[in-house]
Parts: structure tokens; C-alpha cells; sequence
């Protein structure tokens, strides 16, 4: 193995990889090796297709593919289920007449996708070259042909209040962090299906307060009559958050205008949920700006959330990976078609 030139340390690390008893896919070892940039330029995987999240949408497209005998390369930061894991109960997906919760769901797509070997690695970079895409993660570099990008939304930030550094980690966006929480005070902001969804679902095992800007819910009246029923949730329209700071007892103090002046909240959590964007920061200019380009050759395909604006649905997500999987497989057929009759 040439070692190239490196220092006393990286000749070490390396050395260890050569060593029967050492897995080379120990990942604190890889990322040791990655930050000293061993692999960067050398150690490149190289596959057929990328799909860039395992949501609903990423899990679909990754079903289809699997129908076909391609076998894509997912990519997921967290784990499989995406938003869905956070969903209280989902009553529009079919074949579920009495509706099933989220975590369930996203339980049964996992179950189908067993077979698929799933890097959770998150996404740094992707960019196109030479005919690939390009994938950075902080493991290794990755290289493919077509791109799935299923990587969904991220949330919109709280902002217009002041927050003491010594709780800034109390503000959470997903309810993964907190999900196992019990007994505690959470204070959701929000006034549309995700806020009021949150809400339902923390209320099962926590006290629950609702604060929305303005005067109207924007969610579903079913949503929105859930919460008006149930006992551990209040609801305070036209509630600003001014200040948070940390008690005594090691809870927050959230200060709130109102149209009644100040009110004053305790609590353990604040989850923010006042809207989202697509998740894209990743995606470099090489690949950006020749979107509509390599959509229409069918390399490059936006599935789910991350394209769908408002229309956040987990049916809608996995009808666009099935379609994504069935028109990478058409392009794959067609150019492999075209390159038998150059080849006559």
C-alpha cells in the first residue's frame, strides 16, 4: 500500500486498516481518517442511483427500484420514517380505514425495505462532473449516475424574541428529541396541521400549550376540535413569545404578549412550528443550475416533500417515489437500447 506522504500519525491510522482483526467500517475510524482527508481522493463508492433521504417518498422510490433489480444507494442523517415519525395519526393513507399512527406506518415501510442496505450518512455536498453526481459525506466520497433527492423539508426557524443562551437547546423543531419525554410542560408555536399534530401528540404524556400569532388556526377543524377536547391541551390565540429565560428550578420562563398584555408560561420544552422549506442546502451549483435539464433526461428527480409545497402527504410522497423508480428504470432501458444499436 503506498502511503503517499504522510505524517507519523496518518501512517499509523492507515497501517491499522491493514490489520485481519480491524473492521474497516468501524465509523469512528473512517471519520478519523476523513478529517486527515486519507480518503478524499482516493476512496470513491460508485453506484447506479443515489436516493438522498428515506422518507416515505425515498423509501418508495427505493421499492420500485428494487422490483427492477437496481439497487440504489439511500442516504439517510436520522433514521427511516422522515416527518412521518412525528405524525400523531395519519387517517388518509389507504388501507388504513380507521387510520394509523405514524410511528406505525413508517414501521411497515421499514419492514419492506429490509433487503435495502441503508448509509446513514448525512449529505455535505452534491454536485455533477463528468457525467456523475457527486456525493461528500463526512465518511466518504460517492459517485453515481442518477439522483433522487427525497431529502424533505427543514423547519422555519423561531425568531423575534430574545432567548437565554443556557436554554437555546430547550427549542426543538422535531419531536424525535423529546418524543420519550413524560410528565413535562411543552409550549408548541404554530397554528396549522403540523403545530396542532405536535400538540396531539405530546399531549398524551405532557401538558400542552398552544401559542398562535394570529387570531385563526390554520389547521384542519378536525385537528383543531381534537385540541379544543382534550384535557391536557390549551390553546391561546394571538400569543407572541417576547423573552425565554431559565428559572430557579431549571424549566423556562416564556414572557408572551397577548391582546390582554403579558402573559407569562412555564416550560420544560418549546417546539417550533410555524412552517417549512425544502431541504436543498446541500446541492451545489453544478447540480442547481441544470435542474430542468437533467429532469428532462431523466437523471435528476425531486420527490415528496421537498417538492411539494404545502401538499405534505405520505401518500402523495410515495406515489412520486413509484413514479421516479419506473422512470429511472424506462431511462435505463432506452439508453442501454441506444447503445446497442450504435454497437451493431
Amino acid at each position: 500500500m503506498k502511503f503517499f506522504s504522510l505524517s507519523t500519525e496518518q501512517r499509523h491510522t492507515m497501517k491499522l486498516f491493514t490489520k485481519p482483526h480491524c473492521s474497516i467500517f468501524h465509523t469512528v475510524l473512517r471519520r478519523q481518517c476523513w478529517q486527515m482527508k486519507l480518503f478524499r481522493s482516493w476512496s470513491i463508492k460508485v453506484d447506479d442511483v443515489f436516493i438522498i433521504g428515506a422518507g416515505p417518498a425515498g423509501m418508495a422510490t427505493a421499492i420500485q427500484l428494487m422490483r427492477y433489480g437496481i439497487n440504489p444507494r439511500v442516504f439517510e442523517k436520522s433514521r427511516p420514517g422522515g416527518l412521518l415519525l412525528n405524525a400523531n395519526w395519519v387517517e388518509n393513507y389507504p388501507g388504513f380505514p380507521h387510520g394509523i399512527s405514524g410511528t406505525d406506518l413508517t414501521h411497515i415501510f421499514i419492514e419492506q425495505i429490509k433487503t435495502i442496505s441503508i448509509t446513514q450518512e448525512p449529505v455535505s455536498e452534491l454536485s455533477w462532473k463528468d457525467g456523475f453526481y457527486n456525493i461528500v459525506t463526512p465518511i466518504m466520497n460517492y459517485q453515481a449516475k442518477f439522483a433522487v433527492i427525497a431529502s424533505g423539508t427543514k423547519p422555519k426557524l423561531l425568531t423575534g424574541f430574545s432567548v437565554s443562551d443556557k436554554v437555546k437547546n430547550n427549542i426543538v423543531y422535531d419531536l424525535e428529541k423529546i418524543n420519550d419525554q413524560s410528565r413535562k410542560k411543552m409550549i408548541v408555536v404554530g397554528s396549522g396541521d403540523i403545530a396542532f399534530d405536535y400538540a396531539l401528540n405530546l399531549a398524551k404524556e405532557n401538558s400542552v400549550i398552544i401559542l398562535n400569532h394570529s387570531d385563526q388556526p390554520k389547521c384542519l377543524k378536525r385537528l383543531h376540535k381534537q385540541a379544543e377536547e382534550h384535557q391536557n391541551i390549551t390553546y391561546f390565540p394571538q400569543t407572541r413569545i417576547e423573552t425565554v429565560e431559565k428559572s430557579f428550578e431549571g424549566d423556562m420562563i416564556v414572557e408572551c404578549s397577548s391582546p390582554f398584555g403579558l402573559k407569562q408560561f412555564r416550560s420544560d420544552y418549546i417546539v417550533g412550528a410555524i412552517g417549512r422549506d425544502p431541504q436543498i442546502d446541500y446541492i451545489l451549483s453544478s447540480v442547481m443550475t441544470h435542474t430542468a435539464e437533467f429532469e428532462k433526461k431523466g437523471i435528476l428527480h425531486f420527490v415528496g416533500d421537498v417538492k411539494n409545497g404545502l401538499f405534505r402527504q405520505a401518500a402523495i410522497a410515495v406515489g412520486d417515489g413509484i413514479r421516479a423508480g419506473m422512470l429511472i428504470h424506462q431511462t435505463i432501458e432506452e439508453n442501454e437500447h441506444e447503445s446497442r444499436r450504435i454497437h451493431k
